[in-house]
């Protein structure tokens, strides 16, 4: 009696791996093709993929001039440098929208409306009237008369349109 109790526990263990063996087979067997079980897909629908994606490859190289893989080229970006400026003192610089500059010496206070000029470099507007910093590069975002009051000869660096009133 005491032989048979040794054997009986490991053979329900046994017959349990079994029948758990034997569930995970059965419905690996049902899975439905094209699902996360058994992803399987149709020459048709790789051809399809594969067509999209020549074309696309195609797009893009028409775009970028038919270059060749491994090919380096240089495009042209029409990039325009900033221009250093001298403006004498109780001038005022008007500048144009999407001009930039950048003070890099002498004093300037803003011109402007009540919306003033954006100094990129602090994050922040700069109302009519207040002084510019130094060194920080400043946006103007309309064409309405905004520019700086020189109260000191400056130099700036300045892309975009811009007059001088002397």
């Amino acid at each position: 009696m005491k032989h048979a109790k040794n054997y009986i526990y490991p053979a329900i263990i046994a017959a349990l791996a079994v029948l758990l063996i034997l569930s995970h087979l059965q419905a690996t067997a049902y899975a439905q093709p094209g699902t996360a079980n058994d992803p399987l897909v149709t020459q048709r629908y790789v051809d399809e993929r594969i067509a999209v994606l020549q074309a696309q490859i195609t797009s893009l190289q028409n775009q970028l001039g038919n270059i060749e893989p491994g090919t380096t080229t240089s495009v042209e970006a029409g990039v325009v440098p900033f221009t250093p400026v001298f403006v004498p003192r109780g001038s005022t610089l008007i500048a144009e929208a999407g001009a930039e500059f950048i003070l890099r010496s002498g004093s300037a206070n803003v011109v402007a409306g009540p919306n003033g000029l954006v100094d990129v470099t602090a994050g922040q507007d700069i109302a009519n009237g207040q002084p510019i910093s130094r060194n920080h590069l400043i946006l103007v975002p309309a064409t309405d008369g905004r520019g700086l009051q020189i109260i000191s000869d400056a130099w700036l660096m300045i892309k975009g349109g811009y007059s001088i009133v002397i």
